[in-house]
């Protein structure tokens, strides 16, 4: 048997385990997944890793928030998320509320990430208690405001205080024991590189930026972590998940839950997107948000935003669900949204008026995807 029947099989078995047991997934709006479920779902749904040219360890979208009040308005809520990449997906969740949540990445680096981020919720109690695990840098409430600090406080102080090697390894100790437990399968290489991706963020903490593997920035300025962190939305308003105590419980209870499943697969792929919609659709349940990021800008030059539009097609949307794209302002082509000399414009878009301008020819370019018939 190939593997991919063997995931196949594995993956027939989960769906008819949830369809057969009225357990806590569809006693209510609070999905819970047991640890042997959650690491079904990680393997049957991923397909093997694919190559990227980036460190992708933090966001470089200074306009990730711009989005937030649009959401709002629009009410996008609910349903089933599905993103790529860090950890500004946790953001958006916060924002949204989704029942469950994917994030899809082709780097199998980004699914190790975010096993590292899932055992550090389950540390962490506090926003600031997460931040000083993450950075390996102690934490004292005498420092700020211990009942609510603002995201302004928490990285004022962690700007301020020195990491600890010693608190790095106790931590790194505890972070293995957690990824341990969550029973998805790890080779010795990917066990190394968690405690790899650890130290980035001990190492470089907040002056952590994205960088590509080949050549480091190539003369862009991307933003730091700390500029991240400190992002605002288009009224001026912090907004990150980590300046609210209720976003902060809100992600952390859905990783107890394990309802934040990461998957290894292509946008353009043939099996991990569309398995995902099959195992939403099984649930009877739909896509509320497809976050992209800027994976159009590589699929396109590609020619492979058919099979993309093909998969989002598939997914099981309704006439609410949306698509948040990072469109690259290109050389002389920027969006006309576009926020001082930001990389990317953060906009959205209904997912069924994506796959009907598709269907009508209407993506003669890169810069099409990201003027027509978008929202912000």
């Amino acid at each position: 048997m190939s593997i991919w029947k063997t995931r196949l099989a594995v993956l027939a078995a989960v769906f008819l385990s949830t369809a057969g047991c009225a357990d806590t997934e569809q006693a209510g709006p609070a999905v819970s997944f047991s640890a042997e479920r959650f690491a079904a779902l990680v393997d049957t749904l991923s397909e093997p890793g694919g190559f990227f040219d980036s460190d992708n360890i933090v966001s470089n979208e200074a306009g990730y928030l711009h989005v937030k009040q649009t959401l709002r308005r629009l009410g996008v809520e609910d349903g089933v998320y599905i993103g790529v990449g860090p950890d500004q997906n946790f953001t958006y969740i916060a924002q949204i509320r989704p029942r469950y949540a994917f994030i899809l990445d082709i780097r199998r680096d980004n699914l190790i990430e975010h096993l590292l981020y899932k055992a550090i919720f389950a540390l962490a109690e506090t926003r600031a208690e997460f931040l000083s695990i993450l950075f390996s840098k102690p934490v004292s409430n005498t420092e700020f405001n211990a009942v609510a600090p603002t995201i302004e406080e928490l990285v004022a102080y962690f700007d301020r205080t020195a990491g600890d090697e010693s608190l790095f390894r106790r931590n790194l100790e505890r972070i293995q024991a957690q990824t341990g437990a969550f029973k998805v399968s790890l080779s010795n290489e990917e066990i190394l590189r968690v405690s790899e991706l650890y130290r980035a963020f001990f190492e470089r903490h907040l002056d952590l930026r994205w960088e590509y593997r080949s050549d480091g920035d190539r003369g862009i300025s991307f933003i730091t972590y700390r500029a991240f962190l400190l992002g605002r939305d288009l009224a001026g308003a912090h907004g990150n998940f980590l300046d609210s105590d209720a976003d902060y419980r809100f992600i952390r209870d859905m990783q107890a839950r394990n309802a934040i499943i990461p998957v290894t697969g292509d946008f353009a792929g043939s099996h991990a997107l569309r398995a995902i919609g099959d195992f939403v659709r099984g649930r009877g349940d739909r896509i509320s948000a497809f976050y992209l990021s800027n994976v159009e800008y590589y699929l396109y030059p590609e020619g492979r935003l058919d099979e993309f539009a093909e998969n989002i097609r598939y997914l099981p949307t309704d006439s609410r669900s949306v698509m948040i794209r990072a469109f690259v302002n290109l050389r002389q082509k920027a969006h006309p949204k576009r926020v001082d000399r930001h990389l990317m414009t953060t906009v959205l878009q209904y997912t069924r008026s994506f796959s009907q301008l598709f269907a009508d020819g209407a993506y003669r370019s890169y810069q099409d995807l990201g003027v027509k018939n978008y929202m912000q």
